[in-house]
């Protein structure tokens, strides 16, 4: 069963050399800060491996479906920069997982998740 109104959990690991997690970090930032402002983006935290400090995880939460994600947010413009920048220092292809929220209220807390 698909919710009423399409919401996706996006999950993406990143590894790069810890000696670049810094330089990666700056590059993300102003990506990170246009991504969070869509009014679409309910959701988006950066974690990074306690014991691998070159390998990061993205997990975002949209208010979307995945046809909308790939064909209007994956192409907005202030990816470029940050992609031009990163792309080179992965050490191995990024992992995407997409997962489709349960419908209704029973599995979810947090306001901002809720619907109506």
């Amino acid at each position: 069963m698909v919710a009423p109104n399409p919401s996706l959990s996006l999950q993406v690991k990143i590894t790069i050399a810890p000696s670049d997690a810094e330089r990666f970090l700056e590059a993300l930032k102003p990506a990170y800060d246009a991504v969070v402002a869509e009014p679409e983006n309910v959701y988006f935290e950066v974690f990074r491996d306690p014991e691998n400090g070159g390998v990061f995880k993205f997990v975002e939460h949209w208010n979307a479906s995945m046809e909308w994600l790939v064909n209007v947010q994956l192409k907005k413009e202030y990816y470029k920069p940050y992609l031009a920048v990163t792309e080179p220092m992965f050490l191995k292809p990024r992992e995407v997982e997409v997962w489709e929220r349960m419908p209704g209220n029973e599995w979810v807390a947090g306001s901002k998740l809720r619907t109506s």
